[in-house]
């Protein structure tokens, strides 16, 4: 897969047909053939195209017909170390900056779940990751929904499942259906991108010097998204039932 670039384009279409034109003029004559810069994402090998196809179109059919006292949610989890991730930032030419570490490598496991069509985001932290943890979090979401019925879809991790959680399940009475997609199959999961999006702002270029600092800056990052669920929505394309299925 050739690495195109504005400044490649120029330089092809100045060697094979003798026209000059700067960058901006060239990024604007892709987008006007339909063009777009995007990041690229991973595509395990071990992941199913028949699986993945299937469960598009099962969701697909699912919110055709999506009744309003239903709630869907996407849910995963991650792991959020004290020791900073590093990332490029704008700096002088002769300044590298250092970001401070250490040898306490403290961790807190993150249970998140999003609502790609309302924007709305839950979490929950706990020191351990299994199926209680898990089961606990259920709950939470069930509690802050008393009149929703909940379609909650998930990766096939060992946490997802057993006794604890068939409990819950039992529990909600008709309220918790769980649905787990395919497998290795990350892209499918739109609270994916919620990760990206708290490492940039928790853990990229940023040290904490306590583990409370830690739990702070999480519980601030949702916060924070509370107050822009437009923004959460527009993360993957997420305005309409249709535009879901198409960025999954």
């Amino acid at each position: 897969m050739s690495l195109w670039t504005t400044k490649l384009v120029r330089h092809f279409i100045a060697t094979r047909l003798g026209i000059e034109y700067c960058r901006e003029r060239v990024r604007q004559l892709l987008h006007g053939l339909g063009f777009r810069l995007r990041r690229l994402r991973h595509r395990h090998l071990k992941g199913n195209p028949e699986e993945q196809a299937a469960f598009r179109a099962e969701l697909e059919e699912l919110l055709g017909a999506w009744p309003e006292d239903w709630e869907l949610l996407f849910v995963d989890e991650a792991t959020v170390r004290r020791h900073p991730t590093l990332t490029a930032q704008w700096c002088l030419v002769d300044d590298v900056p250092e970001v401070p570490t250490g040898d306490i490598h403290t961790r807190m496991h993150v249970y998140g779940a999003v609502a790609p069509l309302s924007g709305r985001t839950h979490y929950h932290l706990s020191p351990e990751l299994g199926q209680a943890e898990f089961a606990q979090f259920l709950r939470q979401l069930l509690a802050y929904q008393p009149g929703k019925q909940l379609l909650i879809i998930h990766d096939r991790g060992a946490q997802h499942k057993g006794a604890a959680v068939e409990e819950v399940v039992r529990e909600a009475s008709g309220r918790l259906m769980l649905k787990a997609q395919p497998a290795y199959s990350p892209e499918l999961n739109p609270q994916e991108r919620i990760w990206k999006w708290l490492r940039r702002g928790v853990t990229h270029n940023h040290w904490v010097a306590t583990l409370h600092e830690q739990i702070g800056a999480i519980r601030n990052f949702f916060r924070y998204l509370a107050g822009v669920k437009d923004q959460v929505r527009r993360l993957g394309g997420f305005k309409t039932p249709e535009s879901l299925i198409a960025s999954l």
